[in-house]
């Protein structure tokens, strides 16, 4: 049985008070290594802030249809 499968099979059986208490120490262990990390974590409410600004930009037409972009940067960059 593989780490990942243990862990699961462990993870199956806790009561949910449990499973949030290894979930919280999750979260902290993240935490501890984001200095690794490129970008800072955002909140919920800073997430949902950029969906508001991203859906007003689309709304706005201020967007651009992915594969266009794509082509116009390989251009660009001789890609």
């Amino acid at each position: 049985m593989s780490t990942l499968e243990s862990t699961i099979s462990i993870l199956e059986v806790l009561p949910e008070a449990d499973l949030l208490e290894v979930q919280q120490f999750a979260k902290r262990l993240f935490m501890l290594r984001s200095d690794k990390r490129p970008f800072p974590l955002k909140s919920r409410e800073e997430i949902y802030k950029d969906l508001e600004i991203s859906r007003q930009q689309v709304a706005e037409e201020k967007c651009q249809e992915m594969g266009q972009a794509l082509t116009e940067i390989r251009e660009k960059y001789g890609l």
